[in-house]
């Protein structure tokens, strides 16, 4: 009897991503009629990539929860965890490097739409942007990237192919419309960075937990750049065209790069195998 096929495949992964990213732009947009832009945003996010995650979780072959990460993380995966969190500054610099072939015309006013659509400038402000940006969206876009998309395309590319994949639907589901294909092309660059290792931390630890909290760090430190430009500089999110000092890069490479270490000695069980077509087995 033949094996039930994989879930997603690459098409089927990038189809769902493009549903996700169009349901969460057009409700983000209509919402933003009657609230402010951040809540417009979590919104979004909730029903875009909630329907699409919910229309790809029921197509994963069972048992769901184990393929997807639902399961907790052992003790000794929060060191790698936070030493992985300045890869934010590390990746904020592939920003410039793109930057210096394809200059970006319009960088000053993304950044300052990302001030717009993130204000920080007030108490009230501050605690609304933590509570989406910190808060729902990561655990939303972990869910459905590193949970739903990721096990499918490991499945069917291999660990590495499926992690790169991943990422590159992560990277090219950011941005938005207006924007120089330049800076496009450097906040893809950039989020893929983020994405290999968001990528990297749910495969090694078997939980989309440990994506989940790191995405909530590097968003929490990019929350904390807008909200202390004098105090935390991160080129692309408040500084643009700036490049983060040298005595950061050099600590946060080291903590990035011993946390990746970590992380690679980890040995993951392998997933289920696949279930005969037909067969239901024990979820």
């Amino acid at each position: 009897m033949n094996a039930v096929r994989p879930f997603p495949s690459p098409l089927q992964a990038a189809l769902l991503t493009l549903m996700g990213s169009f349901f969460a732009g057009a409700v983000t947009v209509v919402a933003a009629q009657s609230m402010s832009v951040t809540s417009a945003l979590g919104l979004g996010t909730a029903f875009g990539l909630g329907a699409a995650g919910a229309l790809g979780a029921a197509s994963v072959p069972r048992p769901h929860g184990v393929r997807v990460g639902l399961r907790g993380i052992a003790l000794r995966h929060v060191l790698p965890i936070l030493l992985l969190v300045p890869v934010v500054l590390l990746a904020s610099e592939v920003d410039n490097v793109v930057k210096l072939v394809l200059p970006a015309p319009d960088a000053p006013q993304v950044v300052q739409e990302t001030l717009e659509r993130v204000p920080t400038d007030t108490g009230l402000a501050l605690i609304e942007t933590a509570v989406v940006v910190v808060g729902i969206v990561p655990i939303l876009e972990e869910w459905f990237f590193r949970g739903i998309l990721q096990q499918g395309l490991i499945a069917n590319a291999g660990v590495r192919g499926g992690i790169f994949l991943t990422s590159l639907l992560f990277a090219m589901g950011h941005g938005g419309p207006g924007m120089s294909p330049q800076s496009w092309a450097a906040l893809v660059a950039q989020t893929l960075v983020l994405g290999l290792v968001l990528g990297y931390a749910r495969h090694t630890t078997g939980s989309i937990v440990a994506p989940i909290l790191l995405h909530m760090g590097v968003n929490g430190l990019g929350v904390l750049a807008l909200a202390l430009p004098d105090v935390i500089v991160i080129p692309g999110y408040d500084a643009p065209g700036t490049h983060t000092p040298l005595a950061w890069v050099l600590p946060s490479a080291i903590a990035v790069a011993l946390g990746l270490w970590l992380l690679s000695r980890e040995h993951p069980e392998p997933p289920p195998p696949l279930p005969a077509a037909g067969e239901e087995p024990d979820s």
